[in-house]
């Protein structure tokens, strides 16, 4: 699809063994993707039939299968390729059988798929069937999660109706469900009422101190004036206390100022330990050429980032790599200092004039990595080769920009994210820039940190039509003002984390 990233590609024998391969790679991408959970399951199932279907029903039989998955603006895009018989699913004919609940006949699965994709296509060319199947993607921005925890149906129904349309808000009977949910879901805060059966308010805390998941903000709820109570929940550490009955306006200004001090507090402790180390493992980029010059300016969220610019040169052959560590908050600042640095060693003992060998040192070793494999990092690699020619190969990322003749034109280079399958290889294009002319890289927060799809359109309209007109303005000033409009229209700070790199053919 145009425009669209390509995120993961896998191409595998057509085998039953190579479907739960194929799942179990695709798994993985999903679940570092700001994506639901119910479509993340859908994607599964659908890409688990539709590769049994090749498997079992194409005539003649098909030698492999190419999964492929791809985030657009609007859309997730799940695309399987094979090379069988022609075999339309949008126009086979099912039949169901009321009496049984069975779909009968050519169905093999398509009444699933049909029901839980948004939408489906297909092609077939002479070489290949190309099956695609649709999401749209929901790019509201995130709402902080909130667990309330009460036991009485009447109040439980009441406060969830003063915050669900502020917060996205999970519900529990009492302290061991809560306990349960929290096994596996992450949330931003706990709103729990203190008297309930099986486990209440204060051995519910207790028990997460026990588990380590102390840190999370609680707000106790209670009828109760016992003072020994009070006491008891103040003890534990909780950040605020609220005696019932509760109105909407007491509860959200609670909640707000809970949620602020929070991130308020984690902000501070996350910038001391960045102070200490930022330096000496991100520095800055100095590409030192008669040929070439480059100027990058980035934005986070305000809580850590994860993307960073490196180099290296040798021989008179330079090698620069933009990255993007996946999320944007401190667990994306530390495992950029952790990618950093492995990337970092693998650039001095890797033939710099080969962009796409790095990219697949780097996939082989994340995908064995105990460390590395707990993130998703997006990549491009640039190779200088001399000086006017440049290499790239991009793994996971948006496509760079060459401007040309006042206009814009993307370099179509593309791979899967590293670290998902043993032996990746990265295609390369080269591009050759003459006088004056500029190669844009950068990562996909600069187009994608606004609440809604309109305000992410109208950042990426803007940011295009600026990088044309200031082509022609020094290198450090063009960038200056292109990221003015960035801050004007994303906010201060913005929802994800943003890097913009122009290089000029001097």
């Amino acid at each position: 699809m145009k425009n669209s990233i390509l995120l993961f590609k896998s191409t595998q024998p057509s085998t039953l063994e190579s479907v739960r391969i194929l799942r179990q790679s695709l798994s993985k991408v999903l679940d570092h993707l700001d994506i639901k959970a119910d479509i993340k399951q859908y994607c599964l199932l659908c890409c688990s039939e539709w590769c049994t279907n090749i498997i079992h029903h194409s005539t003649p039989l098909s030698n492999d299968i190419t999964v492929s998955f791809r985030k657009a603006k609007k859309k997730w895009l799940l695309i399987i390729k094979d090379s069988g018989g022609i075999w339309n699913p949008l126009s086979q004919q099912t039949t169901f059988n009321i009496n049984t609940n069975i779909l009968k006949g050519s169905g093999y699965g398509l009444h699933i798929i049909n029901t839980l994709a948004d939408e489906t296509y297909y092609q077939s060319l002479p070489s290949h069937n190309i099956f695609t199947i649709v999401w749209e993607r929901d790019t509201h921005r995130i709402k902080p999660h909130i667990l309330l925890v009460e036991d009485q149906k009447s109040q439980r129904e009441l406060f969830y109706s003063y915050i669900k349309d502020i917060f996205t808000v999970s519900l529990v009977n009492n302290g061991k469900q809560a306990l349960a949910f929290l096994k596996n879901e992450p949330v931003d805060l706990i709103i729990s009422d203190i008297k309930m059966p099986k486990m209440n308010g204060i051995e519910l805390r207790q028990e997460l101190e026990k588990i380590k998941i102390f840190s999370i903000p609680f707000i106790f709820l209670s009828h109760s004036e016992d003072e020994t109570i009070l006491n008891d929940a103040v003890n534990l550490g909780i950040d605020d206390y609220l005696k019932k009955p509760i109105k909407k306006e007491q509860l959200l200004n609670s909640i707000h100022r809970v949620l602020a001090r929070f991130n308020q507090v984690f902000h501070a402790i996350s910038q001391q330990v960045n102070q200490k180390i930022t330096d000496t493992l991100l520095p800055q980029i100095n590409l030192n050429s008669k040929h070439w010059q480059l100027a990058f300016q980035q934005r986070n969220t305000g809580r850590g980032g994860g993307d960073f610019v490196l180099s290296t040169r040798n021989n008179g052959v330079i090698q620069l790599l933009i990255a993007d560590v996946m999320g944007h908050d401190e667990s994306a600042k530390f495992f950029s200092y952790a990618y950093a640095g492995y990337i970092r060693g693998l650039m001095q003992n890797t033939n710099l004039t080969q962009p796409a060998l790095l990219l697949t040192k780097l996939s082989n070793n994340a995908y064995k990595d105990q460390l590395l494999s707990q993130t998703m990092i997006t990549g491009c690699c640039l190779s200088f080769i001399n000086s006017n020619t440049i290499i790239l190969s991009c793994a996971g990322h948006p496509y760079p920009m060459h401007i040309h003749h006042k206009r814009l034109y993307p370099v179509k280079v593309e791979g899967t994210l590293p670290g998902l399958l043993p032996h990746t290889e990265y295609e390369t294009s080269s591009i050759t820039l003459k006088k004056n002319e500029r190669l844009i890289l950068l990562t996909d927060g600069l187009f994608e940190s606004g609440n809604t799809i309109t305000e992410r359109e109208t950042l990426e309209r803007a940011i295009k039509k600026h990088l044309v007109i200031t082509a022609n303005l020094p290198l450090n000033v063009a960038l200056d003002k292109i990221m003015q409009v960035f801050d004007s229209l994303a906010g201060t700070p913005p929802n994800d984390d943003a890097l913009l790199l122009i290089i000029e053919k001097k």
